[in-house]
């Protein structure tokens, strides 16, 4: 069943011809494969579960949607907002590729990073005699600023994260492993409609960083940490969630250390709205870190990011990111790191931006949380 607004197709298909008519292109092809799917989702509205998918988009016209697998013509259908789909077993890029040059001398293509040598090399084929550029990094652009319709899937994707951290705290016990914790917040998302839930953990003390689960088990006076991070429909809608607990009664100094992080992430949210640099994201959160006397400790290897969001439309917050975050951009915002005398501690919440400030995704506070046994 489609499941989007009756006027998301025709506002998201003309963000992206303003942006061919201002590059002076006459066609598009958006091209995805089975383990990177992000493009042919954003433009077509599908989940490929096949080995390719092809889009071919004019500047002015329908799309054609080009498929690989027959199986998948039905489902395809159903979701997808493009109206004309092809199946093709055969040939599919170079049929994509005469498509796209019937429209034009100027073509240009996003997804040919994911092409097999063959694959692109068809394209080619197709698309003998044309002017071809590359043109991911213009879509990536675009996609930085979300629809008010993805706006409320990241909304929802939030609100599953939030689940995800409550399921957490109520299978805390002395003697859990990583891999059941991991997998009650994975019936927790997948409960309320995720797709996948991309998983970082770190159980122990003294920890270094997080990681991939591993067969390790929950000891009184651990800390669990985690980066919840559920996925609807394709990684473009990631939310993260960054929280720490403490099995057990955290000392003063774990509070104390802890709460530095929280208190760099309430300073720079406080100062954050549309139009400020990515960089100053982290320029805030390094001054309450740095006066601390843990400046050392803001850079890596002490430290990976201050934030960053997932799939199109990516912005890392980095000291040297000058790029203006505009309004309805949505990045995780964490000053996870290293503090040497506790290890490494997070927090972390996902954040809309707006011309007054920043919309919260989340509910549930960023404090540490203590799970005292009965």
């Amino acid at each position: 069943m489609k499941q989007y607004p009756a006027n998301e197709p025709e506002y998201r298909l003309s963000r992206i011809r303003k942006m061919m008519e201002e590059r002076e292109l006459d066609a598009m092809v958006f091209y995805s494969c089975q383990w990177k799917i992000e493009v042919i989702h954003y433009v077509a509205n599908l989940r490929i579960l096949g080995e390719e998918a092809c889009m071919v988009l004019p500047r002015e016209g329908e799309p054609t949607l080009y498929i690989s697998e027959p199986w998948d013509l039905k489902r395809a259908r159903e979701e997808s907002w493009v109206e004309d789909i092809v199946v093709c077993t055969e040939n599919l890029m170079e049929t994509a590729g005469k498509c796209a040059a019937s429209y034009g001398k100027n073509i240009g293509i996003v997804g040919v990073e994911q092409m097999k040598g063959g694959e692109y090399r068809a394209l080619l084929r197709g698309l003998s005699g044309k002017k071809i550029t590359n043109e991911y990094a213009a879509l990536d652009e675009l996609c930085k600023v979300k629809t008010p319709w993805e706006v409320e899937i990241m909304r929802k994707c939030a609100k599953l994260a939030d689940d995800a951290y409550l399921a957490e705290i109520n299978a805390l016990r002395v003697g859990v492993s990583e891999f059941e914790l991991i997998s009650e917040l994975e019936y927790a998302m997948k409960k309320g409609g995720a797709d996948e839930n991309f998983q970082m953990i770190g159980m122990g003390t003294n920890l270094p960083s997080m990681n991939r689960a591993k067969e390790n088990y929950l000891k009184m006076g651990d800390f669990v940490l985690t980066e919840i991070t559920p996925i609807i429909g394709c990684i473009t809608y990631a939310t993260q969630l960054c929280r720490t607990v403490k099995m057990g009664e955290a000392t003063p100094l774990e509070r104390e250390k802890h709460k530095l992080l929280c208190d760099a992430l309430e300073y720079a949210l406080s100062k954050a709205k549309a139009g400020i640099r990515a960089k100053d994201l982290v320029i805030w959160q390094n001054e309450v870190i740095g006066a601390a006397g843990y400046e050392k400790y803001c850079h890596p290897p002490y430290m990976r990011s201050r934030g960053h969001n997932f799939g199109l439309g990516l912005i890392n917050l980095s000291e040297d990111n000058e790029e203006i975050l505009q309004e309805d951009t949505i990045l995780v915002v964490h000053p996870n790191q290293m503090i040497p005398e506790v290890g490494y501690l997070v927090c972390g919440i996902t954040v809309r931006f707006t011309k007054d400030g920043v919309e919260r995704l989340s509910s549930l506070p960023t404090e540490m949380y203590e799970a005292i046994p009965n």
